[in-house]
């Protein structure tokens, strides 16, 4: 209670490399999207770990073309030059630039503008060689987090626990925690689980590519 949001959204990464966990992006929305916490995560695990979130288009600056410019000014001048692409895929205008960010270095930031909304939503990632699809295909990832609270307030009841004692409160959401993860798992193993003679490992592919699709649909909608 007495940490600040982005120290908390810092120690949840170190506690899972102390573990032995290992990724190779970390996810976050806007919120965790400051310097410091970009900076300490690619110093995390050997900078092996790189950084994708949505950022805000505030008055931090980034260097581009020797020029230092904000998102707004930066979107305006990639406008003027006529930078702007299409993915007919997701049907979405789009800028992608590399930039430099003060005290991290190069990261490459994406403008795009979704179907049927009027605003610029900005993306950065710390890792330059992706693509603007590869991004939002890797970024979407994280809906799951959404889907799960949405699906375990509504259908597991969470924060429902009228009880005053602190132990009963931990005990009713982790009850509700363990039970979703037994019927995720459930669902995963009946929705998708092939048929006949097909190999294990055959059958876990398509599992991974069903669910990536259908969270893609997700983030869509």
């Amino acid at each position: 209670c007495n940490m600040d949001k982005i120290s908390n959204g810092l120690n949840m990464p170190r506690r899972a490399i102390k573990h032995g966990f290992r990724a190779k992006y970390v996810l976050v929305d806007s919120w965790f999207s400051s310097k410091e916490f970009i900076l300490t995560t690619r110093h995390l695990a050997q900078e092996s770990m790189h950084v994708i979130c949505g950022i805000r288009k505030d008055k931090r600056n980034y260097v581009y073309e020797e020029k230092v410019l904000n998102a707004k000014q930066l979107l305006k001048t990639l406008q003027k030059d006529g930078k702007e692409k299409r993915c007919r895929k997701r049907n979405t205008r789009y800028f992608e630039v590399v930039v430099t960010y003060e005290s991290i270095g190069e990261v490459k930031l994406y403008f795009c503008r979704f179907p049927y909304q009027k605003e610029w939503r900005l993306f950065l990632s710390s890792d330059t060689t992706l693509s603007f699809l590869s991004m939002m295909e890797i970024y979407s990832v994280r809906w799951t987090i959404e889907v799960f609270f949405k699906e375990v307030k509504q259908q597991l009841k969470l924060g429902t626990c009228q009880s005053r004692d602190f132990d009963a409160q931990i005990a009713h959401v982790t009850t509700c925690y363990l039970l979703y993860i037994f019927l995720a798992y459930f669902r995963r193993v009946n929705d998708y689980e092939s048929l006949g003679g097909v190999c294990q490992v055959i059958k876990d592919e398509l599992v991974e590519k069903n669910l990536a699709e259908r969270l893609w649909n997700l983030f869509e909608e």
